[in-house]
């Protein structure tokens, strides 16, 4: 339905001017001037006879100009609100662990690393409509893939990724999780995520994973944790200063009190996975999660208005003057 309005309505009071205008042909002569009496011979021009009758035409013409140019100073403007259902855009930083428990081999194929990397890189090429970021975990976060929709960039890098090698080796859960938020904090998304992949317990980094899962909630940033590894002992390798790696057996301890305490503070969901299967099915719930809903938005197609009065205005203006000056002038008074 199209809608009026102004920016200036007080402008409106102008159009009582060429309202009074032909009245103001009534109001009687303030001071008295000459005039001439002809009689009506058929020598005297017809103008001198129909221009009386016209007077009128040219003040209804000047007066109709005149509400014109009152409409634009008035800043008129008009046109048709729709409703629209539009597509909320959302980012999603991936924060992937790749300390050397990575490397345990309970997962196929490969180890955990090659598992979550061969995963999160179909997990991201099935979100074409969302900007998607990269950050490797380790003893500090490193940022792979700034946020983007260019949706070969995170598949490459992670074909490339390796576990962190020695001074590198640890796992900083909290500064990881403030590292995404610093790249999710300014930006045109009305949804933001993280999702942290991680097998291990906060043991570097001076921020807390509690705090920083605070300050992401502070800021509407959603968190899913994915705990990553099974409970039996698993052979993995840890970077030596010597040179080649060093293979140890054990039992890789992972902190779920914490990663669900992180889920829940930033209102996510913390899934355990043992395996390759589970991670899988862990990816897939959080891609056929319930999307953000479309939001009815108004969108305004302005009509001309301005040049349409504009227009008129002149070429009333211009009619105006030759009706009384060629076609109907009058004979001095």
């Amino acid at each position: 339905m199209p809608v009026l309005g102004f920016s200036h309505p007080w402008m409106l009071l102008l159009a009582l001017w060429p309202l009074l205008l032909p009245f103001m042909r009534g109001l009687p002569r303030l001071r008295k001037r000459g005039h001439v009496s002809l009689p009506t011979y058929d020598w005297m021009p017809a103008f001198a006879i129909s221009s009386s009758r016209m007077r009128w035409l040219g003040d209804i013409v000047r007066m109709f100009a005149l509400f014109c140019l009152v409409l634009i100073a008035a800043g008129i403007r008009s046109g048709r609100t729709i409703s629209v259902e539009v597509e909320r855009p959302e980012a999603m930083v991936i924060v992937l662990d790749i300390s050397s428990s990575m490397t345990a081999e309970d997962f196929s194929p490969g180890n955990r690393l090659e598992a979550a990397k061969n995963l999160l890189t179909a997990f991201a090429s099935s979100r074409s409509n969302s900007e998607m970021g990269l950050i490797l975990l380790a003893a500090s976060p490193r940022l792979m893939v700034p946020i983007t929709r260019e949706t070969l960039a995170l598949p490459q890098v992670l074909k490339n990724v390796r576990p962190a090698g020695f001074g590198e080796d640890g796992t900083a859960i909290g500064s990881g999780i403030a590292s995404a938020v610093n790249r999710l904090r300014d930006g045109p998304w009305n949804k933001r995520r993280i999702l942290l992949v991680t097998d291990g317990v906060n043991n570097r980094g001076s921020l807390a994973p509690s705090d920083a899962a605070r300050l992401a909630a502070g800021m509407g940033i959603r968190i899913d944790t994915i705990g990553i590894g099974s409970d039996s002992v698993s052979r993995y390798w840890a970077p030596s200063a010597q040179g080649p790696p060093v293979e140890i057996k054990a039992s890789i301890q992972i902190d779920d009190k914490a990663l669900e305490e992180v889920s829940t503070i930033a209102g996510g969901k913390y899934q355990r996975v043992t395996n390759s299967d589970e991670l899988d099915r862990a990816l897939q719930a959080l891609r056929n999660a319930t999307p953000e809903l479309a939001v009815a938005a108004s969108v305004r197609f302005e009509y001309s208005w301005m040049r349409i009065l504009a227009a008129a205005s002149i070429l009333l203006i211009c009619f105006e003057f030759v009706l009384t000056r060629f076609l109907c002038p009058e004979l001095p008074g």
